[in-house]
């Protein structure tokens, strides 16, 4: 198991473009340390927001925020550990659609509940590109969609793994474009996927701007639609699948803050104040967009609960159609 903590204290006061509160009492929350639980790696793009979250969250709460890297199976075994966790607060998830969707969608008896067992707040979400090689005669969604109708089986796609984000939706592109047939390549890790798709040994792939912007900005990689409702800031020159003809290709990974189901009240609403808080800086959501993160200011538990609802309903047949299972 991948773990790496950090501690955010002090200095996450200073500069931090979010003014201290007055010292709290010790009998209020919160009183003492607090642990953020983000269950990737270290470097990602799930990994960069948290992070960016915890000193924020350091400074509107006056206190250290413990950032507790638990990778392992797609994110589930850091998200089991919050569910399971004391409800007081001082544990919180900075979970993703892999967590709160995917992942549990991917194993026969998961662990947790992914909505009922938390209480969330979405504060960022970062939408998918579809990227194919250059050599292909296509330049366009449309183009690409005639080229693969045409040539059945012909090409291949990438992804970081059975059962990924990249995986799944090239999946529904697939279904929702005409039942397109395309062999799926499954890789150990996104730059893996990337690679291949950069040497010619697969054909097109799913991923975020991120991963690929500096590929794409080199002519090595061309981007074809960003899969969202609205274009990215990133690259606002780049339709989206709506424009495209394919409404219904939304595809992000989309991030919570999470506590415990049966959290206090009180602490609910110090970590939701807390939150808009943050996420209304504008500093901040320049950063993130800088990053391909669009940011999420309302932090709002029903919305939260409901979007997250509703992506399990929509995933659910995606997954089963496809065979996925968790690897």
């Amino acid at each position: 198991m991948d773990r790496r903590t950090l501690l955010i204290g002090a200095s996450a006061l200073v500069g931090s473009g979010v003014a201290a509160p007055a010292v709290l009492s010790q009998d209020r929350y919160p009183s003492r340390p607090i642990k953020l639980v983000i269950p990737f790696p270290p470097g990602g793009p799930t990994d960069m927001l948290g992070r960016r979250y915890g000193e924020k969250l350091s400074a509107v709460l006056g206190q250290p925020v413990v950032i507790d890297n638990r990778a392992g199976a797609g994110g589930i075994l850091g998200a089991d550990l919050v569910a399971k966790s004391r409800p007081d607060g001082y544990t919180l998830l900075l979970g993703s659609s892999s967590t709160q969707v995917t992942g549990p969608l991917l194993i026969p008896n998961p662990p947790y509940h992914p909505v009922k067992d938390f209480t969330l707040f979405i504060i960022g979400f970062v939408p998918m590109v579809i990227s194919c090689n250059p050599g292909l005669p296509a330049s366009t969604l449309p183009e690409f969609v005639a080229l693969l109708r045409a040539n059945p089986d012909r090409y291949r796609y990438a992804s970081s793994g059975m059962g990924s984000i990249g995986h799944l939706g090239s999946e529904l592109f697939k279904l929702e474009a005409g039942r397109l047939v395309s062999l799926h390549v499954p890789y150990k890790g996104n730059n893996r996927a990337v690679q291949a798709a950069l040497s010619g040994e697969v054909d097109w792939l799913f991923d975020t701007v991120g991963t690929t912007y500096g590929h794409y900005k080199a002519g090595k990689l061309r981007y074809l639609a960003v899969c969202a409702e609205k274009r990215s800031a990133v690259v606002p020159e780049l339709p989206t699948t709506v424009e495209c003809g394919l409404p219904d290709v939304l595809v992000s990974t989309v991030n919570p803050i999470a506590l415990p189901a049966g959290a206090p009240a009180d602490v609910v609403s110090t970590i939701a104040e807390a939150t808009r808080r943050i996420m209304a800086d504008e500093t901040l959501q320049a950063d993130l967009r800088a990053l391909s993160i669009e940011p999420i200011t309302d932090a709002d538990p029903v919305k939260s609960a409901a979007h997250f609802s509703a992506e399990m309903e929509r995933w659910a047949p995606i997954i089963k159609a496809s065979g996925a299972k968790m690897e």
